[in-house]
């Protein structure tokens, strides 16, 4: 669970208060960094979805995916229509640990 979410906001209230009121910022600009594994499973993942992705990586494998690159510099697995994550279930750890502190202008942090 996120370490900044509003005390007694269950998981499913929050994903449906980003989904609904922010509409995913926390899914736009300008890069989201990931792990070599995090890297080849959301290359892999966006493929099964038919979405292009253009992960940039590192020696290591790690790497990024530039915001920038896509339509209103969003995460490309970011649905446009219901603004639900595509891939929720196995996101990233930099999503799946959002919000990390009280952000300004995000509901489910209380900022």
């Amino acid at each position: 669970m996120p370490y900044f979410l509003i005390p007694g906001l269950t998981a499913e209230q929050a994903s449906r208060i980003c989904m609904a009121e922010c509409r995913a910022g926390c899914c736009r600009g300008p890069l989201l960094e990931l792990t070599a594994a995090e890297a080849a499973d959301f290359e892999r993942r966006a493929a099964d979805f038919g979405v292009a992705v253009n992960v940039a990586r590192r020696s290591d494998g790690s790497g990024w995916v530039r915001f920038a690159d896509y339509p209103r510099e969003r995460c490309p697995m970011l649905d446009p229509d219901t603004f639900a994550c595509r891939i929720y279930e196995n996101r990233p750890g930099r999503c799946r640990n959002f919000p990390e502190r009280k952000t300004p202008g995000c509901a489910i942090s209380g900022g």
